[in-house]
């Protein structure tokens, strides 16, 4: 990856706090968006067509505007395809298919705590430090996730979808892993774009093996347009953004900016989709978010303090 250039400041800057705005409110949207879609549309065949776009528009951009050659770099295509089956393959999939059978509000939450197991594979296989601050942090995210899928621990046999959801975060923290494990010399759009193919093609293999000749009813406009909205925004809009902000920050800071996702998915999940949230959830939310303030702030305020 780039390295961190000198402009590159601590104290975000307006236009920074608009697309993190920007970021938290569209990626939140997001999973009520992929429940409305996968009830009326074949889950294999509509994750397809999210990786396509996305693999498509960050190739084209990286190539044809930045500039960019659009393959990646000799010897790092074995990294780049393990940390693309986990973020995008495993991920994708284990979402879309959880969702089907859980409120997207408490599947927010559950894959959100991405950076807590990220924070573990880490100490487990970069030998980091787990100092104080993030055993707390840990302590703290993953007690906010037993009460949440506590009860679905009693009873394992009708519990599928939070479990899928729950493996989605694991996948998402161990490609975030080899991502950092890695000094890329492939640009981050280009590496994310061939993500997309990477781990778009064990998707692509289960769309043909169980969905090809399968008869698709009438389909809402509200599926349709949440379709659309599930391939366009998050997949392309979101990591566009997201890439300027890593330019405009530090990384760790610009990952601080996810810590509103899972708020506004529960929020958004109850307006568009009716969904009651109730105390123990609301406990899980406020939980979740505080150990991972806990864990993305305070390696951050380390560093400034370092500078």
């Amino acid at each position: 990856m780039t390295p961190r250039s000198s402009s590159q400041s601590a104290r975000p800057s307006y236009l920074a706090f608009v697309l993190i705005g920007v970021i938290t409110v569209f990626w939140g949207v997001n999973f009520p968006s992929i429940k409305i879609a996968v009830a009326e549309f074949p889950v294999w065949t509509f994750r397809v067509i999210c990786v396509t776009c996305g693999a498509t528009a960050m190739l084209s951009i990286g190539k044809f505007i930045l500039g960019h050659s659009p393959f990646v770099a000799k010897g790092e295509r074995k990294k780049a395809a393990l940390a693309g089956l986990c973020n995008i393959g495993g991920f994708q999939l284990c979402v879309a298919f959880g969702l089907m059978v859980v409120d997207a509000g408490r599947g927010t939450i559950i894959a959100y705590t991405m950076p807590l197991w990220a924070t573990i594979f880490a100490v487990i296989f970069l030998g980091e430090r787990l100092t104080l601050a993030r055993t707390v942090g840990l302590i703290i995210g993953l007690s906010g996730l037993l009460i949440l899928i506590g009860p679905d621990l009693a009873r394992l046999g009708t519990s599928g979808g939070t479990f899928l959801l729950l493996a989605a975060a694991v996948f998402w923290g161990m490609g975030t892993v080899l991502i950092k494990s890695h000094n890329w010399t492939t640009p981050i759009i280009i590496l994310t774009g061939w993500q997309f193919i990477f781990g778009g093609v064990p998707i692509l293999l289960g769309m043909l093996i169980f969905e090809v000749g399968m008869e698709i009813g009438p389909i809402s406009t509200n599926a349709l347009l949440a379709i659309a909205y599930s391939a366009i925004v998050p997949m392309i809009v979101c990591h566009l953004v997201w890439y300027t902000l890593i330019g405009m920050l530090p990384a760790t800071i610009a990952a601080i900016s996810t810590l509103a996702i899972p708020i506004v998915g529960v929020y958004s999940s109850a307006l568009l989709l009716g969904e009651h949230i109730n105390t123990s959830e609301w406990l899980a939310l406020c939980l979740v978010v505080l150990a991972l303030t806990i864990v993305l702030v305070q390696p951050t305020v380390r560093r400034g303090q370092k500078r």
